[in-house]
């Protein structure tokens, strides 16, 4: 390792003095010297392995997870936790910069190593972290191009990073280049917004994208629990489920949207964009992606919008019968096989306090409780938010993280893994963070724990906390006991 000292400005300090008579402020600044520590590659080489020392990604997500931005190889160092730079500026607050870095176990005990793509590490990065406590800060020469450069050093990346496109993918796409991982077959981008946001779409929206709403995603019903004591059992069980095979062609046709199709979307709500997605595979669109962080990490990144409405051309012929792709949104009988089945796993993608029975978070399912032999996925604090998968700026959460949080609880990507939340939505999002991690055999219980609770004598997990569980969930989200 070689050192040198950079002198800067740390803070100024402000002291109230009294007197008798008197007062006046006295301002007083000092200068603190820090040193910063450069490491090597040939240093770094030795140090991975240790658990002492971590490594902390700069960079945006897209080049942690996989995308070859600039460097030779795309992903990052193995072993590293993901921190991009510009999260120190939306994290103002120390306190919310400090859980943040602890979510992902970024703690002051540990030899931090800093990287970027090349030896540039912001001072005010290393500050920040200093100011928090963090004694043992460094930074890795050179960066993550350097180490890419040596095809013998270690990088993981996520298999299918290219279902999470960034904005200056999609910005080239519409720009009429090709950017990587496109080929070349015709496109839409796509923004879904509904309800408030709706309006949204025609002051701006990316270039040449049109619009969709929750059609695709739902046959909606009352949100009111009173007005399904009137209901017929056939109508109700229609409720929040995906519209008909019909409906589905027939929207997309709508769109001009056929198999062959790249679809790209987006939009301020990504659940939601999830859910369009999982229906889109389902009906059989072969390449389907989604704006990673969506319009919130578009508007971050300072990307132009254009205003007004772009009205589609309809498609005649989808391609190929709808569904083609069945085993992605499944049903009822094909949950109650995989809940009978040792070889399944029934992943539960609800808050905390819907997983162990206390609360249904619906205002129109009275009924709290969860479908047998659950086991904990993880969300959010309520069916609205899914907060233990997402970044500060709406990008994926951490997928070492996520994988290992699912493991602990036995879904393991070995297993069929049936996602399920209460209506399908939550489940889609964590589908295509699973698909995008590589796991197979994963499909999302399209009925929910809505559907499950409207059959009678089906099986019920017991309420609470199951006696194997490996412990209470994270506090990420504030729910732990």
């Amino acid at each position: 390792m070689k050192k040198f000292v950079m002198a800067m400005i740390f803070a100024a300090m402000v002291f109230a003095m009294a007197a008798c008579s008197t007062s006046e402020e006295v301002k007083e600044e000092s200068s603190v010297v820090l040193e910063k520590t450069m490491v090597s590659v040939e240093d770094a080489k030795s140090m991975i392995e240790d658990e002492k020392n971590l490594f902390v990604d700069l960079r945006a997500e897209a080049e942690y997870i996989g995308w070859p931005v600039v460097a030779q190889r795309g992903g990052h160092i193995k072993g590293a936790m993901d921190f991009p730079k510009d999260w120190f500026s939306i994290l103002g607050d120390d306190n919310e910069l400090r859980t943040e870095l602890e979510r992902r176990n970024i703690t002051s005990d540990k030899k931090i190593v800093l990287y970027d793509r090349d030896s540039n590490v912001s001072d005010d990065v290393v500050s920040r972290l200093t100011s928090l406590g963090y004694e043992n800060v460094s930074v890795l020469e050179g960066g993550a191009n350097e180490w890419a450069e040596d095809e013998n050093l270690p990088m993981d990346s996520m298999a299918n990073y290219e279902l999470l496109v960034y904005p200056q993918w999609v910005q080239d796409l519409v720009d009429g280049k090709n950017p990587d991982t496109y080929d070349g077959r015709p496109y839409k981008v796509v923004e879904l917004s509904f309800g408030k946001d709706e309006a949204n779409y025609e002051k701006g929206h990316i270039k040449g994208a049109i619009h969709i709403d929750d059609s695709l995603n739902h046959v909606p019903g009352s949100r009111v629990l009173a007005d399904y004591e009137f209901i017929p059992q056939e109508e109700k069980e229609k409720f929040w489920n995906r519209p008909s095979d019909q409906k589905i062609e027939e929207i997309l046709l709508g769109m001009g949207i056929t198999k062959d199709t790249l679809v790209v979307l987006y939009g301020p709500n990504t659940t939601a964009v999830s859910r369009c997605a999982a229906v889109m595979m389902y009906a059989g669109v072969e390449d389907v992606r989604i704006l990673n962080g969506g319009i919130e990490r578009w508007n971050m990144d300072n990307m132009t919008l254009e205003e007004g409405t772009v009205k589609p051309e309809p498609a005649s012929d989808f391609g190929t019968k709808v569904p083609a792709r069945p085993d992605v949104l499944i049903d009822f009988d094909q949950e109650m096989k995989i809940v009978k089945d040792p070889n399944s796993v029934v992943a539960s993608i609800r808050s905390w306090p819907e997983y162990i029975c206390e609360v249904s978070g619906y205002t129109y399912i009275g009924e709290a409780g969860d479908i047998a032999n659950s086991r904990f996925g993880y969300a959010g604090s309520d069916p609205y938010h899914m907060e233990d998968y997402r970044n500060v700026d709406n990008t994926m959460f951490n997928y070492h993280i996520m994988a290992d949080r699912w493991i602990d609880w036995g879904i393991v990507p070995d297993k069929k893994i049936s996602f399920h939340c209460g209506t399908g939505w939550r489940a889609s999002e964590t589908y295509m963070y699973a698909k995008a991690m590589g796991w197979e055999g994963i499909c999302v219980y399209d009925g929910g724990w809505y559907e499950w609770h409207l059959k009678s004598d089906t099986p019920r997990k017991e309420k609470g906390v199951p006696e194997d569980a490996p412990g209470l969930p994270a506090d990420s989200t504030g729910y732990k006991e």
